[in-house]
């Protein structure tokens, strides 16, 4: 999941994107896809925030409370099983000598 539009030729001087994703490596694909792209258009990146994801503490309870009669269980084993979506933000900065006007 990718987060933001792609910026008009001369814009904004600044451009944020989110990417989402359930792998670390698949976001930080998207990400250099992305920023070669917009390099052509003469947006750098200058900025990376990574939060990793995490389960709510509903989830948990909600399992907890459900165990004795089992349906706790299968809550238990998706909570183990798998990983909530991590979220990188990028911040892209507009900078004229990289577009080849200066």
């Amino acid at each position: 999941m990718i987060s933001g539009t792609w910026p008009e030729e001369g814009s904004s001087p600044v451009f944020i994107r989110g990417y989402g994703g359930r792998k670390y490596e698949e976001l930080i694909e998207a990400y250099h896809r992305d920023a070669v792209l917009l390099l052509a258009q003469g947006y750098e990146p200058t900025s990376q925030h990574y939060v990793e994801g995490q389960w709510g503490t509903a989830w948990g309870l909600l399992a907890l409370l459900l165990t004795p009669i089992l349906v706790g269980l299968i809550i238990w084993v998706q909570i183990l099983a798998t990983r909530p979506t991590g979220e990188l933000t990028v911040t892209y900065v507009y900078r004229a000598a990289a577009h080849g006007a200066g």
